[in-house]
């Protein structure tokens, strides 16, 4: 068991004049702060999964060669190809920047939310780890703060026992010789009472 799960689970006793307790309430704030995290879905998964796809080397490479190979294509491919009779006519025609910047417009645009997604996740669950910490700190001063106050409590218990000890070896003095005394009243009572 931990020093912060032993805070936690300090069990609050009785108050009593000059003691102090723990911050309780620092554990139950962290369970609640551990209750209130929110659970993954598939599309939280998936838009992780693109952000990290889209920082990835390979896809920097990949969409480096599609765009080389295109103008190759274009560039060595002689007159056929440049004239673009090959492609569909909708492709070639004077409108066709609309269907291509359509879809890589659209295609960016999602991808965009994606990546933002997985930033404000990884955002909130930075903002966690940080309360967390924080919350942790709190209660290592509280901690802290117990053991002092649990010190000086021992510190004046020892002190007290110290005193109660040598009042107890003074009275034991006068305890033997009032024995003593007694032992020989006793004796002489008894030897007075005989005759």
């Amino acid at each position: 068991m931990t020093v912060r799960e032993q805070t936690a689970e300090q069990p609050v006793r009785p108050h009593a004049p000059g003691r102090s307790t723990p911050i309780s309430a620092l554990g139950a704030a962290a369970r609640a702060l551990r209750a209130s995290r929110k659970r993954t879905t598939a599309f939280d998964r998936f838009a992780d999964w693109v952000s990290e796809a889209m920082g990835k080397p390979a896809n920097i490479v990949f969409w480096l060669v599609l765009v080389v190979s295109w103008t190759l294509v274009f560039a060595v491919g002689g007159p056929d190809m440049a004239s673009g009779r090959w492609l569909p006519a909708w492709f070639t025609s004077q409108g066709f920047n609309f269907p291509l910047n359509l879809v890589t417009t659209i295609a960016e645009l999602f991808i965009g939310f994606l990546v933002a997604t997985a930033a404000n996740r990884a955002q909130s669950s930075l903002t966690a780890l940080l309360d967390q910490i924080d919350l942790q700190e709190q209660q290592i001063e509280a901690t802290e703060s117990y053991i002092v106050t649990l010190i000086k409590e021992n510190t004046e218990l020892t002190d007290e026992v110290h005193t109660l000890s040598v009042e107890t070896a003074k009275n034991a003095a006068l305890i033997t010789e009032v024995h003593r005394l007694v032992s020989t009243l006793v004796a002489a009572g008894s030897a007075d009472g005989s005759d």
